[in-house]
């Protein structure tokens, strides 16, 4: 049996008991390695989870129930980035059972930023992977259980309060859901581009601009987050060379505002071939204009990427939610889906606004939008007070 489709009809299959002759019919050498190493649960699993797990006994228990990990609980959150590590301290401190489901701590744009100078609050100088690890540290010390794990498949039709989340090694049973899975940003495709990600190459602006102060800079893209970053980026660099393969619309109003400022320089019918730089981060590009033979050099300290937009991770979702024309989750102000209980917080949502603090934000209205919902308010309550 394929190995994708065997751990599909397991989760599928969950709640359902099956007779121990099926156990010892299943028999072959692929079945019991799943059913042994796929899903036995791990000994080294964090401890601060308080909720309840399923303590039936042997001869009530489905098959699946018997090789991993089921839990209850009142939020369930997919993804453990800013906006998932919010969420989680919020609901956590509201007295809310919350176990955190995350694919890798060190995935994610914030996990591999090099400096965070402008969260509101903290050193100027901290790295993306610490402020992610207080994060993470805040949840789990007011109750959050953390949970290293990869969701394949999540179960929400709206139909019934509770959704229900796969992963290899666990089932999660949770009143409410929140997607903060974030989006898949593009992959390296210039040459020097991954070497010098974080030394000088860079998808986002509003990040790091403040750091090219009197420093050429290179923009490529023509999509509207790219004119909108390079238009933010004149306010610090000497030089901004917008890189553009094809000509723009003389019509579009924010090409021509861009184009209006005189430090930026238009190569138009270009692409950037390669991103140079030696042990202090990168040095110039090379690019090739569509009319010239040869390449040419320039000199930059720093190279914004918008070659390609941001694809929301949604590819573990099979129900009926909504999503925009762009991809993105669509929600309402309080974070909600149109799935009852069902929550898209962070980068899932496409928002253009990609900003750790705007993450952080979207956790904390959910948090706040999921305890009126579970305990049937009909406003939000401001915070929880704590003794």
């Amino acid at each position: 049996m394929n190995f994708q489709l065997f751990l599909t009809c397991l989760a599928v299959q969950t709640l359902v008991h099956v007779s121990d002759a099926f156990v010892h019919h299943s028999s072959t050498s692929s079945a019991r390695r799943s059913s042994t190493t796929a899903f036995a649960p791990k000994s080294d699993q964090p401890s601060s989870y308080n909720g309840k797990l399923n303590t039936s006994s042997r001869s009530s228990k489905s098959f699946t129930e018997l090789m991993m990990e089921v839990i209850d609980c009142d939020v369930a959150i997919i993804g453990g980035g800013p906006a998932g590590c919010t969420c989680a301290l919020y609901t956590s401190r509201a007295n809310l059972s919350t176990v955190i489901l995350d694919k890798n701590p060190g995935a994610g744009a914030l996990a591999i930023t090099s400096v965070i100078a402008n969260y509101p609050g903290v050193d100027a100088t901290i790295s993306g992977p610490d402020l992610l690890d207080n994060m993470r540290q805040q949840a789990v010390d007011y109750g959050t259980d953390y949970r290293q794990a990869q969701v394949f498949m999540v179960d929400f039709d709206g139909e019934k309060d509770s959704k229900t989340i796969y992963t290899p090694d666990l089932t999660i049973n949770a009143k409410t859901l929140v997607l903060a899975t974030g989006a898949l940003g593009r992959k390296p495709t210039f040459k020097g581009e991954a070497e010098y990600l974080g030394k000088g190459v860079s998808y986002c602006a509003t990040c790091d601009g403040a750091f090219y102060q009197q420093s050429p800079v290179a923009v490529v893209g023509t999509t509207p987050e790219a004119m909108g970053e390079a238009e933010f980026l004149t306010k610090f660099a000497s030089t901004v060379h917008w890189i553009t393969r094809s000509p723009i619309d003389p019509n579009d109003e924010n090409a021509q505002q861009l184009l209006s400022h005189d430090n930026v320089k238009h190569w138009v019918n270009t692409r950037m071939t390669v991103i140079e730089g030696d042990a202090s981060g990168v040095t110039g590009i090379k690019i090739k204009q569509k009319t010239e033979e040869e390449e040419e050099h320039l000199e930059t300290e720093g190279v914004f990427i918008y070659d390609a937009g941001s694809k929301p991770i949604t590819d573990y979702i099979t129900s009926q939610l909504k999503f925009q024309d762009d991809g993105g989750v669509e929600v309402d102000d309080e974070m909600a889906t149109n799935i009852p209980g069902v929550y898209g917080i962070g980068d899932i949502r496409n928002t253009p606004f990609k900003q750790v603090v705007v993450a952080a934000s979207d956790g904390c209205i959910a948090a706040m939008s999921i305890d009126k919902y579970l305990k049937g308010r009909k406003s939000i309550k401001v915070d929880w007070i704590h003794k």
